[in-house]
């Protein structure tokens, strides 16, 4: 997976002469705090992007959503971490004929059960007797973002795209004397 960005050479040409005169600790605090910037960006609209995929709140992915900055190598790590979410949390109700979950629809002959651990689900019989029943699950964000890795690359490349520089420029402009 490669992500590629274009800039116009001028431009790039005038800001690394323009950059290169700059003490050293106003490039390195400039870049430090453009990522950071970037790394809040990145994680937002991953977020968004997965939350619209899965249909699921925008709270429930944030929650399972991490983003990390590496000052010393200048990288970005947004990771997505969950398990199936369970139905029972997406606001499951019992009705007549099984269950119903918002944004999900019906689930025939399911039910929700408590079980002695405490733990609730929305259940449902495997087999013609009682046992075994398995539990029923949602959608998985993470699971989302690994099936369908340009979905998310080409976001994050827009971002970086459209963002970057621009930002790196607002830091540098911050940090410099007036």
């Amino acid at each position: 997976m490669t992500v590629e960005i274009l800039f116009d050479a001028s431009e790039i040409e005038q800001l690394s002469r323009a950059i290169a005169d700059l003490p050293g600790s106003i490039k390195a605090k400039a870049m430090a705090s453009a990522m950071r910037r970037m790394r809040d960006m990145a994680r937002t609209r991953i977020v968004k992007r997965s939350a619209e995929r899965t249909d699921l709140p925008t709270r429930k992915v944030a929650a399972l959503t991490k983003a990390f900055f590496n000052a010393g190598g200048n990288t970005i790590d947004v990771i997505e971490k969950s398990g199936w979410i369970s139905l029972y949390d997406l606001g499951a109700t019992q009705n007549a004929r099984g269950v119903w979950v918002r944004a999900r629809g019906s689930y025939r002959s399911a039910f929700i059960a408590k079980m002695k651990s405490g733990h609730r689900g929305v259940m449902k019989r495997v087999g013609k007797e009682r046992l075994p029943m398995r539990e029923l699950f949602g959608p998985n964000p993470a699971h989302d973002v690994t099936n369908n890795p340009d979905e998310f690359l080409k976001v994050l490349s827009e971002l970086v795209e459209q963002h970057l520089a621009p930002r790196v420029l607002h830091e540098i402009d911050r940090l410099l004397p007036r």
